[in-house]
């Protein structure tokens, strides 16, 4: 494993027994405690290129208080602009981001397209309620619009901020508010999520170690016949399968150990949106809970199911609803989305 790898494994491994400790914090400490950690985990890999992930988030907060019913447009447009920008740096004469850096940007991209839709739909049914002298029936909607240190807690906070899944500010918010989150589930789902990672790691190592993706990049893999290259590029596509599998998991478990995106089963929850139907829970029956906000990868239908497109639906699961719900909806092509 390479240096790198090494410092993610760290930072996922780490994530776990520290997610428990923030079930006993108050919202207001669980906020500013799991930025202080992200934030850290940010610099100390990141350094200078901290302000990169910092300048975005502040450019979306100017864009949401500017102009929030062009936020989702204009937010999506500053993120991948700057996301562009970020890959070129070098041309500009500036130093090349780490590939931590790279992570976090990917995924902050995601985040703040995702909160411009959030405070638009709030301004909107807030007009709506307005009109009508009705609550909005909206399901997940903001209560308030957030500050600039609501977005910026966000942005950082440590769960998830290198490897994801990634959630919306309204999971973000429904787990700073839990009322008993000692009260869930988190062990057994834990383990029950880590329970195959010592056999995708334990895959990958192997494999690895017998057929490198350096190997690839060398003249001699280019004087092999082409069954033997494509023999080699299914070995190495397994190899990456195994590593986000392990990685992806035990990000899972990072969040399930600190309660993030756990709904009763009556929620309905999608992987990335949240609840999609509005729930309730009754006092006389025990609650049943379930992670599937945050869940990220079916690893299982993702190797066996039939078809390419439903291969791609549980593969990364929360960024395909980030798709479905803010890019799909506004392609020209919509023949050729994901159904």
């Amino acid at each position: 494993m390479s240096p790198d790898e090494l410092v993610y494994l760290g930072i996922l491994a780490a994530s776990i027994p520290i997610g428990f400790l923030f079930r006993y914090l108050s919202p207001p400490v669980k906020q500013g405690a799991a930025l202080l950690v992200g934030l850290s985990i940010t610099i100390a890999t990141c350094q200078i290129h901290t302000l990169h992930s910092l300048l975005t988030v502040l450019g979306t907060w100017v864009i949401i208080k500017s102009n929030w019913q062009m936020a989702p447009a204009l937010s999506l447009g500053w993120s991948f602009l700057y996301l562009l920008f970020f890959r070129m740096v070098t041309w500009f004469n500036l130093p090349a981001p780490t590939p931590f850096a790279n992570a976090i940007q990917l995924l902050l991209t995601l985040k703040m397209v995702s909160i411009a839709n959030e405070v638009k739909s709030f301004h909107e049914e807030k007009k709506k309620e307005v009109s009508s002298f009705s609550k909005s029936p909206v399901i997940g909607g903001l209560s308030q619009e957030p500050s600039l240190y609501d977005i910026v807690a966000y942005s950082y906070c440590y769960v998830g901020i290198m490897t994801g899944p990634f959630f919306r500010f309204q999971t973000y918010m429904d787990w700073l508010r839990q009322p008993r989150p000692l009260s869930l589930p988190g062990q057994e789902p834990c383990l029950q999520r880590l329970k195959l990672v010592p056999v995708y790691a334990g895959l990958f190592l192997a494999v690895n170690s017998v057929y490198p993706l350096s190997y690839v990049r060398t003249e001699e893999f280019l004087e092999h016949n082409y069954f033997f290259r494509l023999f080699y590029m299914t070995l190495v596509f397994f190899v990456f399968r195994m590593r986000f599998y392990a990685a992806w998991c035990g990000a899972e478990a990072g969040c399930i150990s600190a309660g993030l995106g756990c709904y009763p089963e009556g929620a309905l929850s999608k992987p990335g949106g949240g609840p999609t139907v509005n729930y309730g829970l009754d006092p006389d029956v025990p609650a049943v809970y379930d992670f599937k906000t945050i869940q990220n990868i079916d690893c299982y239908n993702t190797d066996f199911c039939v078809k390419v497109r439903h291969g791609m639906r549980y593969w990364n699961m929360t960024v395909q609803w980030w798709l479905h719900h803010y890019i799909y909806p506004n392609s020209p092509f919509k023949a050729y989305t994901l159904r």
